[in-house]
């Protein structure tokens, strides 16, 4: 039995929260850069761009995403590739970013609270963003039913999870990798939960 993804939230100001969070992102990047010589956070906001947009790439380029599909900035309906390399830059850097902060606050003992409390109210301005885009999205049409499961896309997950769990097991950094996990949960949940809740369509179905 095939399941699909089916999310209605493409034209109703969801890219345009995640410039927002882009631009806040790449904020929190320069400041450690410039402020603490601390370049981790802005070598994690490319690394999480640049893999967002590979990913979104794949499904494209393997049709997952739907011949129909495209995304929509500001009323102007982007083109597939257009709209793979703006995904990449306004959601992965972000998603990476608060993830490594998230482990960064929990290894660091000594961080102060005034981070912790930047990076809460940070969290609080995704929930925020993402309740206007469900009630935005809320009675809108579906814009992308997409597989949830391709075997090339199994594989590809279970080796990058393998080789993360491998290196951090040799470098004695699964519990590192644990927060950062767990970083990515958050904002995961944060974001499409309130989505859901508040009225976009954002659940699987049997096909």
């Amino acid at each position: 039995m095939n399941y699909f993804m089916l999310r209605s939230f493409d034209h109703a100001g969801y890219y345009e929260t995640r410039l927002i969070l882009m631009v806040i992102g790449l904020v929190v990047a320069c400041w450690f850069a410039l402020r603490r010589r601390d370049y981790r956070y802005a070598v994690m906001f490319a690394c999480g761009l640049i893999f967002q947009g590979l990913m979104e790439y794949r499904l494209q380029s393997s049709g997952m995403r739907g011949t129909s599909y495209n995304l929509s900035v500001f009323g102007y309906a982007l083109p597939s590739f257009l709209g793979i390399l703006f995904q990449g830059c306004v959601e992965g850097g972000i998603l990476s970013l608060m993830a490594f902060w998230f482990t960064d606050l929990h290894v660091d003992s000594d961080r102060n609270r005034q981070d912790r409390k930047v990076f809460w109210m940070i969290c609080g301005l995704i929930v925020v963003l993402a309740a206007f885009v469900g009630l935005m999205a809320a009675g809108r049409p579906i814009s992308s039913p997409r597989p949830m499961f391709s075997r090339s896309s199994t594989l590809n997950i279970g080796a990058y999870v393998i080789l993360s769990i491998i290196v951090c097991a040799f470098r004695g950094g699964l519990r590192y990798l644990g927060y950062f996990y767990l970083g990515l949960l958050i904002y995961v949940f944060l974001t499409f939960e309130t989505l859901h809740i508040f009225g976009a369509r954002y659940i699987s179905v049997r096909g």
